[in-house]
């Protein structure tokens, strides 16, 4: 494969130039020289400088793959990357098979904006899936985006290394780190573009929720969804009235939780997508359940959006709870064993949901008689709830431990 300076002697002497033609007033014939040899590097001007001098494109001497292949390599992995979907096992294939198809291309990929792309799917899928070296990749990503001046592409990028903090559960560092970015992108870009501010806010409102800071979780959320209907722009908007409705039932607020499902209804109407409905009937589900405890509602709006959600996940965590309060224990566990949380999971609102299934395993064993592995379970559920903040679930959780350890005194 062709080095760059290799590239730049081989189209000067099919046009016909000398080195002293070439390098004309900027350069020296004897820097000229250096690069064409690989012993020097040009800066990106001196690049620029002798791409116009030969009447080229300065992609065209980066380049190491045709534009042709990179565009139509580029589309194949974007409508990879639209249909990564499913349960979390289904989702970790997508990211996998998606790394591995960029992979052979990485290191020949050219300086252009299809390239960054690439390589930001990679380095996303690679950490996702923990293939290869996925910091590399980002580094070569934010880099292009920053040269070709792209602040939109390179805020998606801080956004990424700031959840990156978020998914190792890391929360308030994460916070941090979003807020530094968004920042330095302020500073750049002097004003955010109008999705981009979105962004920064729905993370922002998310990480403020996960460190405990309600007060500014729900200013943001507020504030976002105001900026929205304000521009007339539905960009996040499904995600911040989920967010929003979801903060209010957890904060006890039943009329504004009541609102804001109410218009993730009337969304996922306009949009035509049965699965924003679905989200805003699972709320609902989690309601009746773990807090008016109307499990024939419960079960009713359950059956209806079975097919609409990850069943592993919500549709066996709700449904064992369901059977178990209605005295339905064995067909309890057999829920609860099918069971398998998204690994995409991290926010400490829907960990702490997920939390509860031990204890009602630890509450059914005891029934069954099997005591130990009722302390097993309790002892599981108490560890994995005790770094998390002091909701309902957590008190669930410790009144079990105490329940199930008690009963062995």
């Amino acid at each position: 494969m062709a080095t760059l300076g290799e590239r730049i002697k081989q189209i000067r002497k099919q046009q016909g130039l000398t080195l002293q033609a070439l390098a004309g007033d900027e350069l020296t014939k004897g820097m000229l020289s250096l690069i064409e040899n690989n012993k020097a590097n040009p800066s990106m001007e001196s690049l620029s400088y002798i791409a116009e001098r030969l009447g080229i494109d300065r992609t065209e001497l980066l380049q190491e793959m045709p534009t042709a292949e990179l565009r139509a390599l580029l589309d194949e992995i974007e409508e990879k990357r639209r249909n990564v979907s499913g349960t979390s096992d289904e989702m970790m294939a997508g990211y996998k098979e998606i790394a591995e198809r960029i992979h052979p291309y990485v290191e020949k990929l050219p300086f252009r904006y299809e390239s960054a792309r690439l390589l930001e799917i990679y380095s996303r899928c690679c950490y996702h899936s923990k293939r290869f070296d996925w910091e590399l990749a980002l580094n070569r990503a934010e880099a292009i985006y920053e040269q070709l001046h792209l602040i939109n592409s390179v805020a998606d990028l801080h956004m990424f290394r700031a959840m990156m903090k978020f998914i190792e559960h890391r929360y308030a560092e994460a916070l941090a780190s979003l807020q530094a970015s968004r920042k330095t992108i302020e500073e750049q870009s002097g004003v955010l573009d109008p999705l981009k501010k979105l962004d920064f806010d729905y993370y922002e409102s998310i990480l403020y929720s996960a460190t405990g800071d309600q007060t500014n979780a729900r200013r943001l959320m507020e504030e976002a969804i105001a900026y929205s209907k304000k521009h007339q722009i539905f960009y996040q908007i499904n995600a911040l009235y989920r967010l929003a409705g979801f903060e209010a039932l957890l904060a006890g607020d039943l009329e504004r939780k009541d609102y804001y499902i109410g218009k993730l209804k009337l969304f996922a109407e306009f949009s035509d997508d049965p699965e924003i409905a679905a989200y805003a009937n699972a709320i609902e589900i989690h309601y009746f359940n773990s807090f008016t405890r109307e499990y024939e509602k419960a079960d009713r709006l359950l059956e209806d959006i079975r097919t609409l959600l990850d069943e592993e996940d919500f549709y066996f965590l709700e449904k064992g709870k369901m059977l178990y309060h209605t005295g339905q224990i064995e067909k309890a566990l057999d829920c609860f064993k099918q069971h398998r949380m998204n690994r995409f999971i991290h926010h400490p609102y829907d960990l702490s949901m997920h939390y509860e299934k031990e204890a009602y395993m630890a509450l059914i064993y005891e029934q069954l008689g099997d005591h130990e592995l009722a302390k097993n379970y309790a002892q599981q559920a108490k560890e994995l709830i005790e770094p998390m903040p002091d909701l309902p679930y957590k008190q669930f959780v410790l009144e079990t431990h105490r329940k199930i350890f008690g009963a062995s005194d």
